[in-house]
């Protein structure tokens, strides 16, 4: 972590490989083949704001440990199958070892996890957090996708139907307003992944539905507070859920 501006200069440009990216995505896909719930009006909306550079981030909750390889079968739709070129954030641990390149050519960047770094002086990790959120800025302003589980480690039990406010973290606030304190439109894709029963558990696991909420768009006017982009995603991912589980 105390490295992190070197790590950042590094993974911030974008590793992306597609060569390596597609064929993974494929065999995601195949594997996994979650029940992609989007509305035709909301495939519309984002085609376009894509198309008009846009930039657009995935906000999503994360109830199981599958939530990685599932949200990126989901995105493998054809339908919105750009939004698969989005950047992704995981935990800096899985950047370690035999499995980097399945996170760095993916276009993955690492996340500094305060638990992993106990000890560390809190300007470092403050430093770091503020690091990734410009990242993140910069991919949206630029018209790019960011995809982010809201809630930064997996649901708790009382989240799997309805989200609460505090679990939805500050970082995808900090995403909208550094984007529109920037001057750029940002939109927002709340997302809600359901599983049947203890479907969760299983390796992979079936039934999987992945739930789009309603578009959230920030275009003009005053620079939201990160509070009020927290109450809007939450809204946005509970009426996700609420489609996904009245279908599970």
């Amino acid at each position: 972590m105390a490295n992190y501006d070197k790590v950042y200069d590094f993974f911030g440009p974008g590793r992306r490989r597609d060569w390596f990216t597609y064929p993974i995505l494929r065999l995601v896909d195949a594997i996994y083949r979650p029940r992609v719930l989007i509305p035709a009006e909301t495939v519309a909306e984002l085609t376009r704001l894509h198309a008009d550079g846009i930039g657009i981030i995935a906000a999503v909750n994360h109830p199981s440990k599958h939530d990685a390889t599932v949200l990126a079968a989901a995105l493998f739709d054809k339908r919105v199958r750009f939004l698969s070129a989005g950047t992704g954030l995981t935990k800096d641990p899985l950047f370690r070892g035999p499995l980097r390149p399945l996170f760095e050519y993916t276009g993955t960047i690492p996340v500094f996890r305060a638990k992993n770094y106990q000890g560390t002086a809190t300007d470092v990790h403050l430093g770091a957090a503020a690091r990734l959120i410009r990242v993140c800025v910069e991919r949206v302003v630029a018209g790019g996708v960011v995809l982010t589980f809201v809630e930064g480690t997996n649901s708790s039990a009382d989240d799997l139907r309805t989200m609460r406010l505090e679990s939805v973290k500050k970082g995808v606030g900090h995403m909208v307003s550094g984007a529109r304190e920037a001057g750029a439109p940002v939109a927002v894709l709340p997302i809600g992944l359901v599983y049947r029963g203890r479907d969760h558990q299983n390796p992979p696991p079936r039934g999987a539905i992945a739930a789009a909420g309603p578009m959230l768009t920030w275009f003009s006017g005053p620079v939201p507070t990160v509070d009020e982009v927290r109450v809007a995603v939450r809204n946005g991912i509970d009426a996700a859920l609420k489609t996904g589980w009245d279908q599970a």
